[in-house]
């Protein structure tokens, strides 16, 4: 079950925090904690994630995807005054880092369980595109489609379908799915 603590945290106090198990985020000021991710919600982001890495080592994509840098998952990204961790994210080739990266990745792409509220998903989204990500995708499993937002747009896709993103190269969610 997601759970918000009452009031505001700041970077500092969220980072402060014991480890625990599941996921933490800072939302603005909020802290919302995910239990761990379920085998099938894992096996799907690990699909994505190795997608990602093939569409980007192929030479002619990896050529025209110049603005792109690494593929991630469950990487943490300082975003605003909060701290996101999106399940699947590919950076930005020039992102900057301290102990951190800093600003959204280029590509986000989380993976919608039972545990993520409507809300906390649109916030994410609005945190997202207000922090410099390119494209952010959210993965509905049951439903076997992806919302692809953009600066100004979104669009529901399914089964395979190709990224302008990543030049072309093609997503299969049957078989991320699967």
């Amino acid at each position: 079950m997601t759970g918000a603590i009452a009031g505001h945290m700041t970077f500092e106090e969220f980072e402060r925090l014991p480890d625990s198990p599941g996921k933490l985020e800072l939302l603005r000021g909020e802290l919302i904690e995910l239990p761990p991710a379920k085998l099938k919600h894992n096996e799907i982001c690990e699909r994505i994630y190795r997608r990602l890495i093939a569409i980007l080592a192929e030479a002619h994509i990896r050529a025209e995807c110049g603005a792109l840098g690494k593929v991630h998952h469950e990487m943490g990204y300082r975003v605003g005054d909060g701290w996101l961790q999106p399940d699947v994210s590919i950076t930005h080739s020039d992102q900057p880092a301290d102990d951190y990266y800093l600003g959204s990745p280029a590509l986000v792409v989380e993976v919608i369980s039972d545990d993520k509220t409507a809300d906390h998903v649109d916030g994410k989204i609005e945190e997202y595109r207000q922090n410099g990500a390119l494209e952010i995708w959210v993965l509905y499993p049951v439903r076997k489609h992806v919302w692809i937002y953009r600066s100004g747009t979104a669009e529901m896709r399914s089964g395979r379908f190709p990224s302008e993103l990543l030049a072309g190269g093609t997503i299969d969610l049957d078989e991320i799915l699967k």
